[in-house]
């Protein structure tokens, strides 16, 4: 089982700061295979990169709570980050440690297509919401990880690893274009069930209206070995003990995508 990062102390605290919110929030970004890694496969060896900031989707699901997140993490002290010099709002919340020598900011995301007014009901009007096209892909096709006393809502493994495909190439982040990447590929090398996952991205690629994108995504990045794609993940994977050849190695998984 993978040790445990220290920021992990710091998403344990959201998570139970944001209990009554769960129900209505999906983790998502580069904490979802660390969760995959330690709560839902078996015998990982090593750990996906993970990012400080912790990251959840809000979807149109009914809230009936009387609270916003914004109104209780201001109660319990978060820090706030301002996105401008002479407003308040909006702000993106900062979760600290009791020490104070960790902190991570708690971001909320949504499609364009998600009712705002729903939306502002659960997280509320004070905080910053990022809208990302096709961002309803990861809110549609959702399981859960028991993690401590919570059940914590995350992308199935396909829908994750079909939307990273789709969407790295609209980062602007060099260094966040080649963690996407790095996901995908510590995704497909270490899921309990390589076959199924592979497969069950491929029916996304061939169903979803997306999946040409996704297409196209894989034939200019990973055509061969030599291409951009796997030179890039080798970079961030680093030195493997467990794979000889390991640009090889990426461009195979990668490939087994391009069938369809």
């Amino acid at each position: 089982m993978p040790k445990k990062f220290p920021g992990e102390e710091l998403l344990s605290k959201v998570f139970e700061d944001l209990a009554d919110f769960l129900p209505y929030l999906v983790l998502v970004g580069g904490w979802v295979p660390y969760i995959y890694a330690k709560y839902v496969w078996k015998n990982v060896p090593s750990l996906a990169v993970t990012t400080s900031d912790i990251d959840f989707g809000v979807g149109d699901a009914g809230f009936t709570g009387k609270d916003t997140v914004a109104s209780y993490v201001q109660r319990l002290g978060y820090g706030e980050r301002h996105l401008s010099m002479d407003r308040m709002i909006p702000f993106v919340p900062i979760v600290k440690n009791l020490a104070g020598d960790l902190k991570a900011e708690v971001e909320f995301i949504t499609d364009p297509n998600v009712s705002r007014t729903v939306v502002n009901k659960i997280v509320g009007r004070e905080i910053k919401i990022n809208e990302i096209e096709n961002f309803g892909l990861l809110l549609e096709s959702v399981t859960t990880a028991k993690i401590g006393k919570q059940e914590i809502r995350i992308p199935t493994a396909s829908m994750f690893v079909f939307h990273k495909l789709l969407t790295f190439v609209q980062r602007e982040n060099g260094e966040k274009f080649k963690k996407d990447l790095y996901y995908v590929y510590y995704m497909l090398r270490f899921s309990s069930d390589k076959e199924a996952l592979i497969a069950q991205v491929n029916a996304l690629i061939k169903d979803k209206k997306q999946g040409a994108s996704v297409k196209r995504n894989l034939q200019k990045y990973f055509k061969d070995v030599s291409s951009q794609g796997p030179f890039l993940v080798e970079q961030e994977n680093g030195p493997d003990e467990y794979i000889r050849d390991l640009r090889w190695d990426v461009f195979e998984r990668f490939s087994r995508l391009r069938e369809v």
